[in-house]
């Protein structure tokens, strides 16, 4: 039986989303990847235009409410998810 994983990607301003690493980009590497460790992608997660500084994101908090007994999130960079070593999600 396949792991079921969440992705979740994130650009901060529309010149990132253009240039280096866009939406596009991010969902296809989080999706290979998944692949090649045999996990299912159950659904990508996104926020668009949205600092990392900021927890009080839409797909974020969507991302949480639905984690439902899914143990991974995978994500191209850390820095997808925020800026700080310490983070409190309550």
């Amino acid at each position: 039986m396949e792991e079921k994983v969440f992705g979740y990607v994130r650009v901060s301003t529309d010149s990132q989303a253009e240039k280096g690493y866009g939406i596009k980009i991010q969902e296809k590497a989080i999706s290979d990847y998944c692949k090649k460790q045999g996990w299912e992608l159950v659904q990508v997660f996104r926020d668009e235009g949205v600092s990392g500084t900021r927890i009080d994101r839409d797909g974020l908090s969507a991302m949480l409410a639905t984690l439902n007994g899914v143990k991974k999130i995978v994500v191209l960079n850390t820095s997808r998810l925020w800026r700080s070593d310490t983070v409190v999600i309550s």
